[in-house]
């Protein structure tokens, strides 16, 4: 742990420019959520536990639940000031008048995988077995109902059922107390679960985003700087993740509570780097965001006539570019 202190700091030093170092009483508080950490954990952790938001000045606490729905409603009690996950929820509710936007997407690419037990042929096979989703709306399960009917299966031809966070719904499977279940990739690199990868949701789903920040309207009219130090601070976060792998997975294992002998944090930082599934830049792809859209109208979700652009403030990002020296390429 004495090397990822070290490590940080320097990449405080290096990575980051604009801002200030400020002192502890000058902290801005702010309250980040994320969904429950596991071998992915070393990313979305980064900026709050490895001190880039206190280098632009936020106390930033993360606070993590089991799906981007929870995370949702959370934001709109005023529980949460951000959180970084799905964009489908916010997309929704702020087509039914929420006051929620989307200020840039960390992770523009899927990292999950549709797994199952051995005896599944494949996503095709699901017709009348269990699927275990996060939550009804969730990520989980708008990328599983779509995959089926990529494979020509109406979702209806199957049993969903709330099986918790990603690791719960794994358990779920290797218990034999579901069939089959989206979660991230990572989970393959565990010969010992005995899982089955039926199909890889990038691959079938190249336009669905996975990961956005998001936060209230509100915030963005009063304390606009705060957000603007927010999104630097993710940024200069997510280019130092993408350069130093050790960092990223020594704190994945901390944070998630993982022990020595687990690979996937290892299996997840590579198949980052090599499919390029994150973004330092928080990039907002506006024909994604469209295609997301028609998925969610095509499923009742919100209104065909609705206009992505309502629903992001691309303001924010933009002042936050000028505070660093953002990672393009990795």
């Amino acid at each position: 742990m004495k090397r990822l202190a070290v490590s940080l700091c320097l990449g405080l030093l290096l990575a980051c420019a604009g801002g200030r170092t400020v002192a502890a009483q000058d902290l801005i508080p702010w309250r980040h959520g994320a969904v429950q950490p596991k071998g992915d954990a070393g990313f979305w952790y980064m900026a709050a536990e490895g001190g880039f938001a206190k280098q632009q000045g936020l106390d930033m606490k993360m606070l993590a639940l089991n799906s981007d729905v929870l995370l949702l409603k959370a934001l709109i009690a005023g529980e949460l000031d951000s959180f970084e996950a799905s964009p489908t929820s916010p997309m929704i509710a702020s087509s039914k008048g929420a006051d929620v936007k989307i200020l840039g997407c960390s992770w523009p690419k899927l990292a999950y995988s549709f797994f199952s037990r051995a005896e599944v042929r494949s996503v095709a096979d699901l017709k009348g077995r269990t699927v275990g989703i996060s939550a009804p709306g969730s990520l989980p399960d708008l990328v599983a109902r779509t995959m089926l009917r990529q494979s020509g299966l109406d979702p209806q031809e199957v049993n969903f059922v709330v099986a918790g966070s990603d690791a719960e719904r794994i358990r779920g499977i290797v218990g034999r107390t579901i069939d089959a279940a989206i979660s991230t990739s990572d989970f393959g690199a565990r010969p010992e679960l005995g899982l089955k990868t039926l199909a890889r949701a990038n691959e079938v789903l190249p336009q669905f985003v996975r990961t956005c920040v998001i936060t209230r309207g509100e915030l963005i009219r009063t304390k606009p700087d705060a957000l603007v130090r927010l999104i630097a601070a993710i940024m200069n976060a997510y280019g130092y993740a993408v350069t130093h792998r050790a960092e990223v997975v020594a704190l994945a294992r901390r944070v998630a509570s993982l022990p020595p002998n687990d690979p996937t944090p290892e299996a997840n930082f590579a198949e980052v780097i090599e499919q390029k599934e994150v973004s330092p830049t928080l990039d907002i792809d506006m024909a994604k965001f469209i295609w997301l859209r028609d998925l969610l109208a095509a499923d009742d979700r919100l209104d065909a006539k609705a206009d992505p652009a309502t629903m992001i403030d691309a303001s924010i990002r933009e002042r936050a570019l000028q505070r660093v020296q953002p990672v393009t390429k990795y």
